[in-house]
């Protein structure tokens, strides 16, 4: 009773998320608030796969980064993506040292089960947030920064706060004037 692409696909439609089916996998992407990927775009695609007939699950956002296997900045750059994957618990980070790509991946077997949706969406939710949480740190680090990853929470948290704000006060960000971004709101 392993878990199919169907089955996956089929979550995706009960959420009213977006999607294409491609052979193998199914890719879907998500806006993000701080990630930005190497064209400079808020948002981070996502791959969904099931590999050995369903019994092992996949999700992984490809070419995040970039870094150069020589860069100068390598033990920083990989102290801050292991950091990421002790305090999330949720993501790794694979590193592709022949041509510098940086991934995160969700992966994990369900063997004889199948994976609910629920379990499906934190998976999903989670890795484009933890993403989007660490982005700063990360790219700080390949910069050539510290690579603070308690300030990268901090900002993340923050923007929470704010968007509860927003929310409790019925105000719809989406529908907000430009020139609005420059309120702020306290507590």
């Amino acid at each position: 009773m392993a878990t199919t692409l169907a089955e996956l696909e089929a979550y995706l439609v009960q959420e009213g998320l977006k999607y294409s089916i491609h052979e193998d996998y199914i890719r879907t992407s998500f806006a993000t608030d701080v990630y930005r990927d190497p064209d400079g775009d808020g948002s981070v695609f996502i791959i969904v796969r099931v590999d050995e007939e369903g019994e092992y699950f996949k999700l992984l956002a490809p070419n995040l980064y970039n870094y150069p296997p020589d860069g100068p900045d390598r033990a920083e750059v990989f102290r801050v993506l292991l950091s990421v994957c002790w305090r999330s618990k949720l993501i790794k980070y694979e590193y592709d040292e022949r041509d510098g790509e940086i991934r995160a991946i969700v992966e994990f077997p369900v063997e004889d089960s199948t994976l609910t949706l629920r379990q499906f969406m934190r998976c999903l939710n989670g890795l484009v947030q933890i993403i989007d949480e660490y982005h700063a740190a990360i790219r700080s680090a390949m910069e050539g920064g510290p690579g603070s990853l308690d300030e990268a929470e901090e900002v993340s948290e923050n923007a929470r706060r704010a968007e509860r704000l927003y929310k409790t006060a019925g105000v719809d960000r989406a529908r907000l004037p430009a020139s609005a971004s420059d309120v702020r709101l306290e507590e």
